[in-house]
C-alpha cells in the first residue's frame, strides 16, 4: 500500500513501496504528481529522499515494504528565510554547531511551514550552514521533536554534513536522553522492539514483536518515586519517536506524552508538564574535521526541573 496515493509538488510525505521495482528514480516517477524523472532524481540526489531513512541514489532498487520520504522543496517565490529564533549555543567552529533546543521548537521547515522553525534560526544565527539536505533542512543531520528540548548537532559545511550523516547511519553517534518515565522502572534493561509505522496514524509509529525495522535502546533507572521513574536512556538505533515509543511499549510511557501515553494519558499525573518528559541530555560524535571524539551534555530545561522537585516533595 501506499501512505499517499500521490504527493503533490512542494510536499511532502511517506510512501510504503506497494512492489517491487529496478529504480527508485522510475518508482518515484510513478506515485508523485506532476513531476518530471529528471527532478526527482536530482531530489534524490539531493537528499530529499530518504528509503528507511537513509539518503541514497536513483538507482537504487526497491524492495517491497521500504518505506521512501519525500520532501519536494517548496518554488522559488515561497523561499526559506532567516529569522531570529531563541536557542542556545554550546560549541561552534567552522564545521559543526551544537545547540541546545528548547521544547515547542519545531526542527526543519515543510513546504507549509516556512517560518519558525530551528532552521531559520540557523540561517540567521551563523554565516555558513550546510546545504545538503535542501532548503528545508540546511544544516539538519538529525532531529528530535517538537516537544523534545537537548542538544543537537548541526552542519555548517557540506563536507561535515555527509560525514556527520554517514556516523549517524553506521550506528557511531552516542546519544543519550533523559526522561520521566510513567510509573516503577525495576531495572536497567535492554529494550529489543522493532518499530514501524501506525497502520491506524501514519504520522505515529509503533512498537511489536516481529514486525518494523529493529530498533535498540538501553534504560537505566535513575531516581524512583513510585508514581513517576527518572530513566537515562540510550538508544542504539534512530528510529523516529524510538525513546517514546519504547517507553510506552514496556508499559511506562513517558509522563504527559499525548501521542503515546495510551487512552488514559488525561487521568494519569503530568506533575506540572505541559509537553512530554524527554530531554536529549548528551551527544558524542567523531569531529568531521579533527577526527577527535567529542562529548556534549545539555542540562534538564526547567520545567523538568520543575517536575521532579514536586516528585521529591511527595
Amino acid at each position: 500500500m501506499c501512505s499517499c496515493s500521490s504527493i503533490e509538488p512542494e510536499s511532502e510525505g511517506v510512501i510504503i513501496a506497494d512492489k517491487e521495482c529496478k529504480r527508485l528514480d522510475v518508482f518515484l516517477a510513478e506515485k508523485l504528481t506532476g513531476i518530471s524523472r529528471s527532478r526527482i532524481s536530482r531530489l534524490i540526489r539531493d537528499g530529499a529522499v530518504l528509503v528507511n531513512g537513509k539518503a541514497c541514489k536513483p538507482s537504487l532498487p526497491v524492495e517491497l515494504g521500504v518505506e521512501i520520504e519525500v520532501q519536494i522543496p517548496p518554488p522559488p517565490d515561497e523561499e526559506v528565510l532567516a529569522e531570529p529564533i531563541e536557542f542556545g549555543v554550546i560549541y561552534e567552529d567552522n564545521a559543526v554547531a551544537v545547540i541546545d533546543k528548547p521544547p515547542g521548537l519545531v526542527v526543519h521547515c515543510t513546504s507549509t511551514m516556512l517560518s519558525g522553525t530551528l532552521v531559520n534560526g540557523l540561517m540567521q544565527r551563523f554565516e555558513s550552514i550546510s546545504t545538503v539536505g535542501g532548503p528545508l533542512r540546511r544544516g539538519i543531520v538529525h532531529r528530535l521533536d517538537k516537544d523534545t528540548s537537548g542538544v543537537m548537532v548541526v552542519a555548517k559545511t557540506d563536507e561535515a554534513h555527509i560525514a556527520l550523516m554517514k556516523q549517524f547511519e553506521n550506528r557511531e553517534v552516542k546519544k543519550q536522553y533523559m526522561a520521566i518515565a510513567l510509573g516503577d522502572v525495576p531495572e536497567s534493561r535492554k529494550i529489543d522492539l522493532p518499530i514501524e509505522r501506525n497502520q491506524q496514524n501514519r504520522q505515529l509509529m509503533t512498537a511489536r514483536t516481529g514486525r518494523g525495522r529493529p530498533s535498540s535502546s538501553m534504560i537505566k533507572p535513575i531516581e524512583r518515586f513510585g508514581v513517576a521513574t527518572v530513566v537515562s536512556v540510550r538508544p542504539k538505533t534512530g528510529r523516529t519517536h524510538q525513546v517514546r515509543v519504547h517507553l510506552s511499549a514496556i508499559g511506562h510511557p513517558v509522563v504527559a506524552d499525548k501521542q503515546y501515553g495510551g487512552r488514559a494519558m488525561d487521568k494519569r499525573p503530568t506533575f506540572g508538564m505541559k509537553r512530554q518528559a524527554l530531554h536529549a541530555s548528551g551527544l558524542g560524535f567523531t569531529h568531521p574535521e579533527s577526527g577527535e571524539w567529542v562529548e556534549f551534555e545539555s542540562p534538564l530545561p526547567e520545567d523538568m526541573r520543575a517536575a521532579l522537585e514536586l516528585l521529591r516533595k511527595g
